[in-house]
Order: C-alpha cells, then structure tokens, then sequence
C-alpha cells in the first residue's frame, strides 16, 4: 500500500498563503514516506473551500519545491481539448522529470458549454494517449493516465484506455469496493487510487472533535450539493480515515484488501493547521510500515 498526499487548495483565501502553509506538510511527506503530492480542480463561480482551476499550474508550481512524484485527483477532462492537455500535460512531466500521473474525471456536463469543448470521454482519451506520442517536447515516462468515476462507464475506460483507477473523496466505502474489485476484475493487479479525509491523533475522541472542527467545510460542500456518491441500499455519508493510528492503520489495510493500492490522504482541508496536518502523516505512515 502506498500512501499519497492530496493537497487542498482553494479559493476562499490568497493562494500564495495557502501553498506557503502547505509547503511544511510537504516536507513532512517527504520525510515519511509518502509517494506523491496530488491536486484536484473545479471551476468554481464563487469562492469555495476546495480546488482551484489550473491544477496543472499548481502542480508546476511545486515541482521545484518538492521530490514528491505529482499527480492530478483529477482533471476535469470536459474542460479540455485533448490536444492542448497533452501538451501541457507533457511539459509538466518534463518539468518535473518524469514524476506526473494524470488523473482525469469527466467532470459536470456544464463545462462543455463554458469552454467550448464537446469531444466525447473516450475519444478524448484515445486522442490524449496518441498525442503523447507525438508533441514535443514529449513527456519524459508516459505520464501514467488514471481515469475516475464512480459509473460502471469510468471503470471500463480506466480499463480500456487508462492504466488505473481513481476513486474520489466523496465515494463510500461500499462504492470504492465495488469500484475497485470490478476493476481488478478486468486488471488483475491493476492500480487503484483513492481519496480520504483523514485525521490521525493518540486520543480517538481528540481526533473525532478535530476532524468535526477541520472538516466541516469541505464535509459541508459535498453535503449541502447532495454529492456524497453510495451503491443502492447503502445511504450516503462521508468515508473517512479518523481516530487513534491503529484505527486508522486498520483501516487503511482494509481498503488494501478490497483492491485499493494507494490512500490519498487530505490531511489538510481548508482550515486546518499545518501542525495537525504534519502529525496525521507521521501517526499513519508509522502505523503503517
């Protein structure tokens, strides 16, 4: 199991200071282990807790200032012509030596009218994957392309077209499993992804009052939207990594059972000290190894 770190970026605050407070929990990932540093994207029209646009400028913007692998959780591909993201998609691998996967989501069929994009998801990734093959400058490794979705659709591209899949924060539980073993099902041994909130503290209880605190605005976000996405029979509700590190280093190997192959941990939603989110890395990456 590896362990990711998606990074919350928003726009309800100055950007630069956001990325200044996240640059320490960067290094703690660094130091503990954890593979990479992923960052979604939304088109927002008004302020709001999580993400930004552009998650490829952010994504360059910290290639100088981590050794983190980088990763996308995920684009938009709706907003995009294929073309114009290969090739920024392939100048950001090359800026960061090879270190980017590409995580791609369809994203809300609004976009197409708001950025005059219409090529359907599967052409869209066919055309991506031959045109890194021929854009220069070309991409240093490929980059690997993840695609998400919680339809039974977006396991099939990811399958067919990708090489691996992507589950979202706001899927459950019972959605990641089911996702992830008809994944598997179709790549044995393939490569799952997944987002979690997660808070890690020596006192559960303490760990359970923080995460209410922490968490609420992003929490309130899919809530107040209706987008916390369930299987039928199984009522919606965040999925989340909160309590003692042996809760959540349990936890974490139960989704390594269900087929998961790395947890992206959002230690930091908006709001949350950089100290808080330092200590959750280093209580799971030791409960863990």
């Amino acid at each position: 199991m590896k362990l990711g770190l998606a990074l919350d970026l928003g726009s309800a605050a100055p950007v630069a200071d956001q990325v200044g407070d996240a640059l320490p929990v960067l290094r703690t990932a660094e130091d503990t282990g954890v593979d990479a540093v992923w960052i979604g994207e939304s088109y927002h029209r008004r302020p709001e807790p999580f993400h930004l646009p552009a998650a490829l400028l952010v994504l360059a913007h910290l290639a100088a200032r981590t050794t983190l692998r980088l990763g996308t959780g995920v684009l938009l591909l709706r907003a995009y012509d294929p073309l114009r993201l290969a090739y920024e998609t392939a100048l950001l691998d090359q800026l960061s030596g090879g270190r980017l996967t590409v995580g791609v989501g369809l994203g809300p069929a609004e976009l197409r009218t708001r950025f005059g994009t219409g090529t359907p998801p599967d052409a869209a990734l066919e055309a991506l994957r031959k045109a890194w093959r021929e854009v220069a400058p070309a991409p240093v490794s490929g980059p690997r392309l993840l695609v998400g979705g919680g339809a039974e659709a977006a396991v099939r591209r990811a399958a067919t077209l990708g090489d691996g899949y992507y589950a979202a924060t706001n899927y459950t539980d019972r959605l990641l499993a089911r996702q992830a073993s008809a994944y598997r099902e179709l790549v044995p041994g393939g490569e799952v992804v997944a987002n979690r909130l997660c808070l890690v503290h020596p006192d559960g209880q303490r760990a359970r009052e923080l995460a209410e605190r922490y968490f609420a605005p992003v929490a309130g976000y899919y809530t107040s939207r209706g987008l916390w996405e369930s299987v039928p029979g199984d009522p919606p509700a965040p999925a989340t990594l909160v309590g003692t590190p042996a809760d959540v280093g349990a936890a974490v190997r139960r989704y390594a059972e269900d087929g998961v192959t790395t947890v992206n941990l959002r230690v930091k939603p908006f709001g949350t000290p950089p100290d808080v989110a330092r200590r959750t890395l280093e209580l799971v990456t030791a409960a863990i190894r």
